[in-house]
């Protein structure tokens, strides 16, 4: 944490010695943006409708740890400030796009007619072509459709410009758009940094070897003739090949990309290969499916989420002795050996007594993680460059489906003989994926000792380690306190104040959930009152740093105050019945609502683009339906009008897929 502030205060010194070297007319967007809010005034008074006893002076923004709105992380480019402005929308924003809803129209349109007539034709038993009364109600949409959205009026005309301005860029190849990997705002940088980062990491991990050409065709061939293979040799069912086998016209070559990680020293890059159409994926998502449940069966220390986390917490004693400590394993998913990984999972099987597994023995889910594991292909292509074709040797793909329950599986081989060793202690050993917490009561140089060993227990996994009484581990900062823990919300060094804006395109609904979201999951980690109202502060101030309406946000926080407590303030939540009312949130099924499950055999899923303009014509939709089809056999049909939002920031800005031509088998 140190270093990454020392670099922080570097990079501020060469920006400011940059400035200064710079005409004043491109500087002028450095004082407006990057520092406060833009209407302080606006801020002030509203912190100061939840702490009237407070004087304003110190609600003021910059008397607050988040006292500026997010900001993109930019190493490339000098932004005027109107393209600062975008930019910190953020990668989630979605401008308003009525061309886009009128471009995807006909489509919709089109999959809407085939679907009313195929529940017309079961409805009425008929064979034949559209029934004249489907094609009746899908003109009158989508000429109301039509009518409502070319009457809106577009409300920021630079944004089309800017986002214009960028795409350009890009092409001509001067800057590089990505999203960070943790705090999720815009990364801006030299397409060379990234080439030369990314030649670091491939050095590094000494994980993949280059290839001449596409690997594609042949993956698919050897992944067919393997499926058949064990068909033939009745170790699968030909039901399940008909599952598994690859799709030629559908399957495309994995493609590697990278996230920066803004939060680590020097802003390394955490590679993600994206395979969801590989020939591979279909076996990758099954064999997940297949061992990922017998892990968890087996594994109580292995956590899912924050919740089961705290509920471990929750009931462990402390002692003046405990000490805490979290580790972390570099590179896992890069650095497992592929023979001892499968090896592992075929011995974790035969130790709990499985020899077959939905019928399929262990040798033969050991030859579908062998064929996945030594078909790891995938193509590279940086920014300028051509695409690079790579084979993978070490470890599993980041990204594959099966790649995380196979290294589970492998560090549970490994971590075996210490977590029996803390259990027989009574201590703690919790593990979240690559990330592990601990208690201890050893002497700190024991314990030192003790994780050095560990270290040099296999040479494939490398860990680096802190402790004390208080540590950081996923979102919560755990502190040692007599008989249990206190915990509060963590945010890493680089987080930003940043949340889906309010004026981003999207259903009124899906805004209405996050400030809710982020009051529950306050509330489920801040053990103390003192913590959650200091967190619910900081919501506050995050949701209105992204142009969240006061009103709104005491609303929807009220709804979940009114939800735990019955009552619309926080009075209760943060009195004296503090701890009971966090114990009702902190079970998994709280409010969970039972959601009717659509029947895809009967009802009517339609999904339409939103815009502005169309927030409420889901009601005028089953209006012209129940006009339309009255008395008809679709009367008692379920019909279900939902939207999609047209592309984002992070679609229109960031371009992480090679060439056509390098994943895709053309003809």
């Amino acid at each position: 944490r140190q270093a990454k502030m020392i670099e922080l205060e570097q990079a501020n010194k060469e920006y400011d010695a940059l400035k200064k070297d710079l005409p004043k007319h491109l500087c002028e967007s450095h004082d407006t943006i990057c520092h406060g809010v833009r209407n302080q005034r606006k801020l002030t008074h509203a912190l100061s409708r939840y702490h009237p006893e407070h004087p304003k002076g110190k609600l003021h923004p910059h008397f607050t740890r988040l006292s500026f709105p997010p900001q993109a992380n930019n190493k490339a480019y000098v932004l005027k400030d109107t393209e600062a402005q975008v930019l910190n929308l953020g990668p989630k924003f979605v401008p308003p796009a009525p061309e886009q809803v009128l471009e995807r129209l006909p489509k919709e349109i089109k999959i809407m007619q085939e679907k009313v007539s195929e529940a017309w034709r079961k409805a009425t038993k008929t064979i034949g072509r559209e029934p004249p009364i489907v094609k009746t109600f899908s003109d009158r949409i989508e000429n109301e459709i039509r009518k409502t959205v070319e009457t809106e009026k577009p409300k920021n005309s630079i944004l089309k410009s800017t986002i214009t301005l960028f795409q350009k860029l890009q092409k001509q190849k001067k800057v590089i758009f990505r999203q960070t990997d943790k705090s999720k705002v815009f990364h801006i940088d030299n397409p060379e940094n990234y080439i030369e980062k990314s030649t670091t990491y491939m050095s590094r991990t000494n994980a993949y070897i280059e290839i001449s050409t596409s690997p594609l065709r042949e993956m698919i061939e050897q992944t067919d003739k393997f499926l058949r293979n064990l068909v033939t040799k009745k170790q699968m069912p030909q039901s399940m090949l008909d599952r598994l086998r690859p799709s030629r016209t559908e399957s495309e070559l994995p493609h590697l990309y990278y996230n920066p990680k803004d939060h680590k020293l020097g802003e390394p890059l955490r590679p993600i290969v994206s395979g969801m159409k590989s020939p591979l994926s279909k076996i990758a998502s099954f064999l997940d499916r297949l061992i990922r449940p017998l892990f968890d069966k087996h594994t109580p220390y292995a956590l899912s989420n924050s919740i089961i986390f705290l509920k471990h917490l929750k009931q462990f004693k402390t002692t003046s002795e405990t000490n805490l400590y979290t580790f972390d394993i570099t590179d896992l998913y890069t650095m497992i050996p592929q023979k001892e990984a499968v090896l592992a999972i075929c011995e974790f099987l035969g130790r709990h007594g499985y020899r077959k597994v939905q019928g399929l023995t262990i040798n033969t889910i050991k030859e579908m993680f062998m064929h996945i594991l030594e078909n790891s292909y995938f193509v590279l292509q940086l920014p300028g460059l051509k695409p690079k074709f790579y084979r993978q040797i070490k470890g599993g793909a980041m990204g594959s489906a099966c790649t995380q329950v196979l290294a589970d599986i492998y560090v549970r081989k490994w971590e075996n003989e210490f977590v029996q060793q803390q259990q027989q202690q009574g201590e703690l050993y919790l593990r979240f994926r690559d990330d592990v917490f601990l208690t201890t009561r050893l002497p700190q140089e024991q314990i030192k000792i003790f994780l050095s060993e560990i270290n040099k227990k296999d040479p494939n996994l490398t860990i680096t380690w802190e402790g004390g009484k208080t540590v950081d581990y996923l979102d919560v900062t755990t502190t040692i306190e007599i008989p249990n823990f206190r915990t509060k919300v963590f945010r890493k060094l680089a987080a930003q104040p940043y949340v889906l804006p309010f004026h981003s395109s999207h259903p009124i609904h899906i805004k209405r959930n996050i400030p809710y979201a982020a009051a529950l999951r306050a509330t489920r980690i801040c053990s103390h009152s003192e913590d959650l109202r200091s967190e619910l502060e900081k919501i506050r101030i995050t949701l209105l740093l992204n142009k969240y309406p006061p009103r709104f946000i005491d609303k929807h926080i009220g709804r979940f105050f009114q939800d735990v407590t019955e009552q619309r303030t926080s009075d209760l939540l943060l009195g004296e019945r503090h701890q009971a009312y966090r114990e009702r949130t902190l079970e998994p099924e709280w409010k969970k609502k039972e959601k009717r499950k659509i029947e895809f055999g009967k009802d009517i899923l339609l999904h339409f683009t939103y815009t502005p303009s169309l927030a409420h014509f889901g009601s005028r939709f089953h209006q012209i339906w129940q006009e339309i089809f009255e008395d008809t056999p679709l009367d008692d049909i379920p019909v279900m009008y939902a939207n999609r939002v047209s592309d984002s920031l992070r679609h229109l800005l960031v371009k992480k897929r090679p060439s056509k031509e390098a994943i895709k088998l053309l003809p």
